[in-house]
């Protein structure tokens, strides 16, 4: 089963998806753990970021599986160790944040006229990381180095 989750090639398109996919999330895990990233609207810590959660009625269990996924999660996809099990765990939670939005419309609030951002952002973070979760974390990967020592 672990080869399996490791399972990789020597991909180059899921390297760089990986990485970027990582280096986007990888903020919003950080504001929600350790308060960083302040200039992005965020970093709040985790005290805060579970009461806000808690006030959008996530159950405590999953608002810590959302801080744990993102900020591990991104460190994960950019080295590429378990990216398949990041990938999935991101895919989780922004197919929440994208059911959250989705009554804001498809574009983001780019005029500052709407209520709330689109949904066209977490879309295509969506499909980056349904990429990885096929094609797995692609070269230059902890996965693929881990893969061959199997062997």
């Amino acid at each position: 089963m672990i080869q399996q989750i490791l399972k990789t090639e020597v991909n180059y398109i899921c390297f760089f998806l990986r990485v970027v996919a990582g280096v986007i999330i990888f903020p919003y895990g950080m504001q929600k753990l350790l308060g960083w990233f302040n200039d992005f609207g965020g970093g709040v810590g985790i005290k805060a970021s579970l009461a806000q959660l808690k006030k959008k009625k996530v159950p405590l269990f999953l608002a810590w599986m959302v801080i744990l996924g993102q900020s591990l999660g991104s460190i994960a996809l950019i080295t590429g160790f378990a990216g398949r099990i990041a990938a999935v765990g991101n895919f989780i939670i922004f197919t929440g944040a994208l059911i959250n939005h989705l009554p804001d419309g498809w574009v983001l609030n780019w005029t500052g006229r709407k209520r709330g951002e689109g949904i066209e952002y977490f879309v295509l973070l969506l499909s980056m990381l349904l990429i990885i979760i096929i094609n797995g974390s692609g070269a230059v990967s902890i996965d693929l180095y881990l893969q061959k020592s199997y062997k």
